[in-house]
């Protein structure tokens, strides 16, 4: 169940990252003008529109340095050994483009056993790095805290990270997400006898 869960949202976020017409077949995958983005796109785009051609276009991306296509490529074969080790590597060099792909293996149990604590702890070490983070990042990531501490039942935790999703977000499914998490959260403080209404 959670497999199919993780398979599904990894869909979602291959549909917003992916630009342009759904799929193209005039896309020469050995045309030598061809660029790491296409690559990219012909990789996430295969997983629903050309699975046969999943592997094909997802290594020739991994191969031009879009390293990501490794998730495409493991859910398809079913194998995270590879994923999973260049994900942790470019965690230790503090990639940060790595953090929500180790968590979200870890948070779903993707080719590891299952680790709330560990996804936690990657995206709030996420937080702090010493880079410039853009604020869509940043907010996502007090989202993905909220809901993995939602699982932990961790209610003032859960309400700090919504309040900061609904104080920045730009879009309105996200702050009303964020203000049905906060709800929640503040109910269940009230319940546990933590907080006044």
């Amino acid at each position: 169940m959670v497999k199919i869960f993780l398979f599904a949202f990894f869909i979602v976020i291959s549909f917003a990252n992916a630009a342009g017409p759904r799929w193209d077949d005039s896309i020469d995958i050995d045309d030598p003008n061809l660029t790491i983005n296409v690559a990219a796109e012909q990789c996430q785009k295969s997983l629903i529109n050309a699975p046969e051609k999943l592997e094909l276009w997802c290594k020739k991306a991994i191969n031009m340095g879009y390293w990501r296509g490794l998730v495409p490529l493991s859910l398809h074969t079913g194998n995270g050994e590879r994923l999973l080790k260049e994900a942790t590597k470019r965690v230790n060099a503090k990639d940060p483009m790595a953090y929500s792909t180790l968590a979200w293996i870890y948070e779903g149990g993707m080719f590891v056993d299952q680790d709330i604590n560990y996804a936690i702890s990657l995206h709030k070490e996420f937080l702090s790095l010493d880079v410039e983070l853009t604020k869509s990042s940043v907010t996502a990531t007090h989202e993905e805290l909220a809901k993995l501490y939602k699982k932990e039942q961790n209610w003032l935790a859960v309400s700090e990270h919504a309040q900061y999703v609904f104080d920045n977000t730009t879009f309105e499914f996200n702050k009303d997400y964020a203000a049905r998490l906060m709800k929640l959260a503040q109910d269940k403080l009230v319940e546990q006898g933590h907080s006044k209404r």
